[in-house]
């Protein structure tokens, strides 16, 4: 039974009421009887069997066949009623049943309008005539069960569509929210990346004026210490707003191309930066590498951004970085070593995403990333496949 079916309890009794009332109509302009009580009782019975048809429409049409077996015996050619009443829940049963109870349903039925085909019963078994009559009912029994199973598989046609509507808007809301997810992780690794470089620098810069500050032999010289260390962290903060209005920009308005994406540049500055903050940077960079695909580029750019960050972090003002970034057999290989002090400056704690979200950047694009221990200091390398031969 279909919950559907409780929304609206009062139209059984509506649909009994109207079936009585036509029934009774039918009754009083049809032909008369000399068995009016019979006739009323076994009339209306039939029409009343409707009030199954919502809920128990197999119940009302074994009710309703047996009544139209009946009044064609006891009151042949009175009433086209029952028969009708009849085909109607027939098209019901086969509308919301299956075809294993729709057949025996239309057996039944055609028998028991046959028996009640009162003074014509005699003609059914006479030669072609009665083989016509035979098949003209049974086909006229069949169409309201035909038109039955036609509309339960429009309605199950309907489900179905509507299940793939549905499923169709839950992969679109799981596809938008991966989307989203991966869009935040890109957010965080450009966060990382064009933040924490300028942070470290800034940090570190504090930390070797401070230190110089406060160990110059004279006044004049620890003033001209702090004075540079506040020139170079004033600096390095104005260029850590812009990187961050140029994220933001580029978050505001997504169709905008990327104000950030200038791999050479990225470069460029990270090492003058680097170099600000102490560290003795030799770069190498084969200009080969800025023919490759701007998506190589800028991983470039990122990985030279995280291995000075470390070497800014692990080593410290005073250590010698050496950065290549050289074209070899289709790829392009970044390689950055660099020494660690016996004293570092400040130390910084690890974001967390820095080697581990280039690792996954350099993977995405096909390549590898290595980074650990080295004679006297610390050894990265990477190397991205390129798209076409340089």
């Amino acid at each position: 039974m279909r919950p559907s079916l409780h929304r609206r309890p009062w139209l059984d009794p509506l649909i009994a009421l109207a079936a009585a009332g036509a029934a009774a109509a039918g009754i009083a302009l049809g032909p008369a009887t000399d068995q009016p009580v019979l006739q009323w009782s076994l009339i209306e019975a039939a029409a009343l069997t409707l009030a199954f048809a919502r809920r128990l429409p197999v119940v009302g049409l074994a009710l309703c066949v047996v009544l139209t077996a009946v009044i064609g015996v006891v009151l042949p050619d009175i009433s086209q009623v029952a028969p009708l009443t009849s085909g109607f829940l027939l098209g019901v049963v086969a509308y919301r049943h299956g075809t294993a109870v729709t057949v025996p349903a239309w057996a039944v039925t055609f028998i028991a309008v046959v028996a009640g085909m009162g003074q014509d019963y005699d003609r059914l078994l006479d030669g072609a005539d009665g083989v016509l009559m035979l098949v003209a009912t049974a086909l006229a029994v069949a169409a309201p069960a035909a038109f039955g199973r036609y509309l339960a598989v429009l309605r199950q046609a309907a489900v179905v569509a509507e299940e793939r509507v549905r499923e169709a808007e839950e992969r679109r809301l799981v596809e938008t929210r991966a989307a989203r997810m991966a869009e935040r992780a890109h957010l965080a690794g450009d966060l990382h990346d064009l933040v924490a470089h300028h942070v470290s620098a800034i940090a570190l810069t504090a930390g070797s004026a401070h230190y110089a500050a406060t160990h110059a032999p004279d006044e004049r010289q620890r003033l001209d210490a702090a004075l540079e260390g506040i020139t170079t962290i004033q600096t390095a903060a104005r260029q850590t707003l812009v990187d961050l209005r140029g994220l933001l920009h580029v978050l505001r308005d997504p169709g905008t191309p990327d104000v950030l994406a200038d791999p050479e540049q990225m470069i460029t500055d990270a090492v003058e930066r680097s170099r600000t903050a102490g560290l003795r940077v030799t770069l190498t960079h084969d200009d080969r590498a800025g023919q490759a695909p701007l998506a190589l580029r800028v991983t470039t750019a990122r990985v030279l951004q995280e291995a000075l960050t470390n070497a800014l972090k692990h080593g410290g003002p005073g250590s010698d970085v050496a950065a290549t970034v050289a074209v070899r057999d289709d790829r392009i290989l970044i390689d950055v070593t660099n020494t660690l002090r016996l004293a570092p400056a400040v130390p910084l704690p690890a974001s967390g995403h820095g080697l581990s979200g280039m690792r996954e950047r350099v993977e995405v694009l096909g390549g590898t990333l290595v980074a650990g221990p080295a004679p006297d200091g610390w050894h990265l390398a990477a190397a991205l496949p390129l798209a076409v031969r340089p």
